[in-house]
């Protein structure tokens, strides 16, 4: 009885989707975004309450704040979260930040992204 490693051209679903992501692109893009996951262990509890990451693109890591107040301390914190991302999702994630505006309506700054 031939084994599933004796069929040429069967692959799992999950190494196709992988090939697919990187040949479109998108694989870059995923993993940027998954790194937003862990804003909340990266400042903690209390900021992330206050502010969200809402963006990581090509090493700019994009926040909001629901003040002036949280915004200026995260301003202070900024070199501390960039080491913190780098030293989590290696070297180059995040080399800089910028800020939205104000937050988006409907949208309170400490939701997942």
């Amino acid at each position: 009885m031939a084994g599933r490693q004796d069929r040429p051209g069967l692959q799992p679903v999950s190494r196709i989707l992988e090939s697919a992501l990187r040949r479109s692109g998108l694989q870059d893009r995923l993993e940027e975004r998954a790194a937003l996951l862990g804003w909340r262990e990266i400042v903690g509890d209390k900021i992330a309450a206050h502010s969200r990451a809402a963006d990581l693109v090509d090493g700019v890591l994009v926040l909001e704040a629901d003040h002036g107040a949280w915004r200026h301390e995260l301003t202070m914190l900024i070199p501390e979260i960039i080491r913190k991302f780098n030293a989590r999702y290696g070297d180059g994630t995040v080399t800089a930040v910028q800020w939205i505006d104000r937050p988006r309506r409907g949208r309170r700054p400490g939701s997942q992204p």
